[in-house]
């Protein structure tokens, strides 16, 4: 038990130590196989009872391994998961006198406005997330095309 109260402490120490020494924001335990990040944001509180470290931060356990299972640590500076982010671009295409809108919420509505406000046009996203929005019809000026995240000023030549 005391060689167990001995390794703890190294354990906190090194944390500390690292966490002072580099800009970092996590702490990474691997246990049996089980990557667990742990942001030092949170405040994390780390004990051992029985042969068992718990990982508690903001009132909720977030970890219980038993030491037996081989306990790995280091920081890191990100929480990456391995999986990339995917960026999905919903800038809308003009083309030709219509305006396409890809990756949008289905069923989410697309209006399309004159400069002082009227209300000329207006149409739902297909249930493929796209929609084409046909400006020809239209007298030419300037309109507002709008969806629930984009708002673009457009020219009707």
């Amino acid at each position: 038990m005391k060689k167990l109260k001995f390794y703890l402490m190294l354990l906190v120490v090194m944390f500390a130590t690292s966490a002072k020494a580099e800009s970092v924001k996590y702490l990474v335990l691997n246990a049996g196989g089980e990557e667990t990040v742990i942001a030092l944001a949170d405040n994390p509180v780390m004990t051992i009872s029985e042969g068992t470290l718990k990982v508690v931060a903001k009132g909720e356990e977030i970890l219980s391994v038993a030491l037996s299972e081989g306990l790995t640590y280091s920081f890191s500076e990100d929480s990456s998961t391995g999986i990339e982010e995917i960026q999905i671009d919903e800038t809308p295409r003009l083309e030709q006198g219509h305006v396409y809108f890809s990756h949008i919420q289905k069923g989410e509505l697309i209006r399309v406005f004159t400069i002082n406000g009227k209300l000329v046009s207006a149409q739902r996203v297909n249930d493929d997330g796209k929609a084409d929005i046909d400006l020809t019809p239209l007298n030419k000026g300037l309109y507002i095309v709008k969806s629930a995240k984009i708002s673009i000023k457009v020219i009707n030549k």
